[in-house]
């Protein structure tokens, strides 16, 4: 039952975060969404000072004009929040993924302090080269320190702060010259090769990850140490006296599972997490246990969904998940040998990228309803401050109402998600919904990829539902990461994940409409990567959708341009097939290029370039099946895209697709003329085969 007391507590939340009366506020747009300032990158970063007093963060601030970001370190104070611009970032690094493709996340970018604060050092990249960087943290000065031949990968200060360890990959000229010399006889067709994203050999991570995909002979290559002399900036290759990674607690065998070995500042203490009923490697869904000391914290805290953890003199500071669907977020404190831990502070919402010190933890917070800001958490009564907020500005827009709802699929496995209402709502009115996946935590943006913006759907007319898919939490505390394949096929498993996501959209959709919210025949259903598949799947499984929009999926031609060995043996796991013929029968109950006939919905696609031709086979089968379907492609863009430009064209569009189907609704713009021309000649399309009623419910 979900009651008047959450929707009381969100509306507290917005009024305590500064927020204006309802009749001040102006619409919420994509334009405004999408021009909002962000922290560190995707996932955000920060660094606190050595004495507490200051915090180093990268703000990223979209410029459409340029289809980039702009990039600039500031520092800001502990205390009383004023900040300072210390130096300009460069160009957007990218997140990689495996075998040397992008994905088009932006990268995490966390500065590095000296040890005396003087100075903060960050990655930096200028004409597509990453090296280190650094700021005086007074601003008066910003200078690059290595000049490597190959991009820095990962950096920090030497204890005495004269110098800096980093490591690098490969050589830059090195791979230009060998992909010319090979390529002028044509490239070997190998293991290098993923055809989706490039039509040339891909060079891939230079890394010692164990997990990471093995790496073709002619490729195989670990990061190489390298120390510069932050004065002279003279370079020279490690010779072994640099700072070695923290060693396993003395007296803890190999066989315990171990993670997240942290010493305290003196040296004296050390903690760590451990899995005590491991499998080997465990990944992040294993349950873990503090221990500090060689001491097992045996309260509940202590034991679970644990995140991180701090020294703070004696006393370990927790970070760990909690609540439904681990969905909510605890700091405690525990002191080792103590049976107790004390509570600091509870959130439901994230805060992320903390570091303690001078008794409070500065970290990242988010609320569905707050974008993310630093915040200083007092350890000593939990009282939270805010040190700096990109987006001040939010609190002019009126965002509408944030309920958030819990259930589970018809499997037992719990979810969660956050249901936004219309800024004009009204009791006992039905509204279209829309539903934005596949993870809702922290401000509801625009789902994962951030391209179907929550906001100003509701702005629009929407009831929109963020929605974090369940997650099967006994399988993922077994999930051994070295197994991936085995981990997959269970999922796939007579459709086991797609059903569990498709169940509670069901669930849900049953209880708003029970609850006289939404009109049940009008429901859109989005989603990127993951939500990609769950919307293709409820395509021709499902009858609840009048319409749906993604990014781009997979189909089982992924398998024919699997170049890649490694690739086709992971499909082969995930499908529990013995060759080509049983591994295409298997997939063909969840693929829509099989099921085509069966669709009961328009499809918009939005799809980067390097993923295209993955979404050719379900394009392709759609139109000659007669079905509603249209596609767009973007150029220069990865599974998440990253160009301002692309994803407010991605939101917008996406606004009008669902206004048109759901609402019957049509913009006047003169530059949307024959977009709405296309959109009236699919809806003759279904109604040509007799499916009007599964195209919307509005006359022709």
């Amino acid at each position: 039952m979900h009651s008047m007391k959450t929707l009381f507590l969100g509306a507290l939340l917005a009024s305590h975060a500064g927020f204006a009366a309802a009749g001040d506020k102006r619409p919420f747009t994509s334009a405004d969404l999408l021009s909002m300032k962000d922290i560190g990158g995707y996932s955000g970063g920060l660094a606190l000072s050595p004495d507490g007093q200051s915090v180093a963060m990268q703000v990223q601030q979209p410029d459409f004009a340029a289809r980039t970001y702009k990039l600039d370190w500031v520092i800001a104070s502990v205390r009383d929040g004023t900040t300072l611009q210390v130096g300009e970032g460069g160009e957007l690094l990218l997140n990689p993924s495996p075998m040397g493709r992008i994905n088009g996340s932006r990268a995490s970018a966390v500065a590095k302090w000296s040890p005396d604060g003087q100075w903060i050092a960050y990655r930096r990249k200028d004409q597509g080269h990453a090296q280190v960087w650094r700021s005086r943290a007074d601003g008066s000065l910003q200078e690059q320190v290595t000049h490597n031949a190959a991009d820095v990968l990962d950096f920090k200060w030497s204890d005495d702060g004269r110098a800096i360890e980093f490591t690098v990959a490969r050589d830059r000229a090195m791979m230009a010259r060998r992909d010319q010399e090979e390529g002028d006889k044509g490239w070997l067709l190998d293991d290098r090769f993923v055809p989706d994203d490039s039509k040339v050999p891909l060079w891939f991570p230079c890394t010692e990850d164990a997990w990471a995909i093995p790496q073709p002979e002619s490729q195989k290559c670990t990061p190489t140490a390298w120390v510069v002399d932050v004065a002279s900036k003279q370079e020279r290759l490690d010779d072994g006296t640099a700072t070695q990674a923290t060693a396993r607690p003395a007296g803890v065998s190999a066989e315990r599972v171990i993670q997240k070995i942290t010493p305290d500042a003196s040296g004296k203490h050390v903690g760590w997490f451990e899995n005590e009923t491991p499998v080997e490697n465990p990944g992040f869904g294993a349950d873990l246990t503090l221990f500090a000391d060689g001491k097992r914290c045996g309260a509940p805290e202590c034991h679970g969904q644990l995140k991180s953890f701090w020294w703070h003199g004696d006393d370990v500071i927790l970070l760990h998940r909690e609540g439904h669907a681990y969905s909510e977020l605890t700091l405690s404190a525990w002191r080792p040998g103590s049976r107790k831990v004390r509570r600091i502070y509870h959130i439901d919402g994230v805060i992320d990228s903390c570091d303690v010190r001078a008794s409070q933890a500065v970290c990242l917070h988010e609320t569905s309803t707050t974008s993310r800001k630093v915040v200083a958490i007092s350890l000593r009564d939990g009282q939270v401050k805010t040190v700096f907020d990109p987006n001040p500005q939010l609190a002019e827009f009126q965002l509408g109402s944030v309920e958030k709802l819990q259930w589970h699929d018809a499997f037992g496995n719990p979810t969660f998600g956050h249901l936004v209402l219309p800024t004009d709502y009204q009791k006992g009115k039905r509204y279209p919904l829309v539903i934005v996946q596949y993870r809702s935590k922290g401000f509801l943006r625009g789902g994962v990829g951030e391209e179907y913006p929550i906001y100003p759907m509701a702005a629009a007319g929407f009831a929109v539902l963020s929605f974090d898919r369940p997650n099967d939490w006994q399988a993922m505390k077994k999930f051994d990461p070295k197994q991936t394949g085995k981990s997959e096929a269970k999922e796939w498993e007579d459709g086991y994940e797609r059903k569990s996501a498709l169940t509670a959209l069901e669930t849900i959709i049953d209880q708003l409409a029970e609850r006289g919210i939404i009109d049940p025949s009008r429901v859109g259903l989005t989603g990127l990567s993951d939500g990609a598949e769950t919307v293709e799947f409820a395509l021709f499984n499902s009858n609840r959708f009048a319409a749906t929009a993604h990014s781009g999926s997979w189909s089982p031609y992924i398998y024919h341009t699997s170049v890649n060995s490694w690739m086709r043996d992971f499909l082969y796991s995930m499908l529990q097939a013995k060759n080509t013929e049983e591994l295409m029968e298997r997939w063909k109950p969840m693929a829509l290029a099989f099921n085509a006939n069966k669709v009961s919905a328009p499809l918009l696609i939005q799809v980067a370039d390097s993923e295209m031709i993955m979404s050719l086979p379900n394009y392709v089968a759609l139109k000659d099946a007669g079905k509603p379907v249209e596609a767009y492609v973007f150029p220069g863009e990865y599974h998440i895209k990253w160009q301002p430009q692309h994803k407010l064209a991605v939101a917008e569009r996406s606004i009008d697709w669902f206004n048109f189907w759901l609402s019957d609704k049509e913009d006047p713009a003169a530059d949307k003329v024959e977009q709405y021309r296309r959109w009236r000649a699919l809806r003759r399309v279904c109604a040509a085969h007799g499916e009007a009623h599964q195209c919307d419910g509005f006359s022709m």
